[in-house]
């Protein structure tokens, strides 16, 4: 594992972190836009625009023992990365910390959802539903469909989907709140994440949930999705709860520069949710 740069403020060591960042260079299965492959260092290198003191949750960073460990081995082959991010999170996690992956593709989640074993809670345009797509069971076209057979169909929770095959709405089994949902009926929404989210998360956000004109730099952008607001309420209704989480399907090929500052952002809002006592 190596990755020349780290993320900011992780000045602890490995033995006295609580947090671990570990980075998932892979895009082999993706669909529409390559790079994502790309996205851990240039969320690591975006991090470093924002300031260690976290105004909103009134926390320094500085504070919350991070290490970065650096990134996975590149590869092509999906059951090889998804055996590479099982075997580290499974050290991350028996080690008592907790793991923060950098994708990557949404297919890097299978791995870690596996070594978890905890409710999911994704944030995703797409259902990701599939059993497989373009031949592969192991697509990020399926993620929740594997996740649902790691940890059971009553256990997901898709949120900000706006993008449905047929074949996932024939299906009729996901649980998910549309993005039209979260708009319309927000109050119920929020209700609906809560009452999912009354134990252990593993919380997976794939960045095209939220809107392109907030974060541009995705592999499959959809229109009509959550703003950045949205996912501040989300994120203090279940930061207590979440024990990992993973930021994925970032394309810095075609960004601004803004999708990895907003993953870098999101990244550090959630570690000081949780470790900060404020009353927002």
């Amino acid at each position: 594992m190596s990755s020349y740069l780290k993320f900011c403020d992780t000045i602890d060591s490995y033995e006295d972190a609580k947090y671990v960042i570990l980075g998932v260079p892979f895009d082999s299965t993706v669909s529409f836009r390559p790079g994502e492959k790309l996205a851990p260092n240039a969320i690591r290198q975006a991090s470093y625009n924002a300031e260690s003191f976290v105004l909103r949750s009134r926390f320094n960073l500085k504070d919350a023992l991070v290490f970065d460990m650096g990134d996975l081995d590149d590869t092509h082959d999906s059951e090889e990365m998804i055996d590479a991010v099982y075997s580290a999170v499974d050290e991350i996690v028996s080690d008592g910390k907790f793991p923060i992956l950098l994708g990557g593709e949404h297919s890097i989640s299978i791995g870690a959802i596996k070594r978890i074993k905890k409710k999911v809670l994704f944030i995703d345009a797409h259902t990701d539903y599939r059993n497989s797509y373009m031949g592969n069971i192991y697509s990020h076209a399926s993620v929740a469909r594997r996740a649902a057979e790691i940890v059971g169909i009553n256990n997901i929770l898709s949120v900000g989907i706006r993008s449905v095959s047929q074949e996932e709405i024939d299906d009729g089994t996901q649980q998910y709140i549309s993005s039209y949902d979260f708009r319309q009926r927000k109050e119920l929404s929020l209700k609906k994440i809560m009452d999912f989210s009354n134990t252990d998360l593993y919380f997976s956000i794939d960045v095209d949930g939220i809107d392109p004109a907030y974060a541009p730099g995705v592999g499959t952008p959809e229109p009509f999705g959550l703003t950045t607001w949205d996912m501040l309420e989300i994120i203090d209704i279940i930061a207590k709860r979440i024990v990992a989480l993973d930021i994925v399907e970032i394309t810095p090929l075609f960004d601004n520069g803004n999708t990895p500052f907003l993953a870098a952002r999101l990244i550090q809002e959630i570690i000081a949710s949780r470790e900060s006592s404020y009353e927002k």
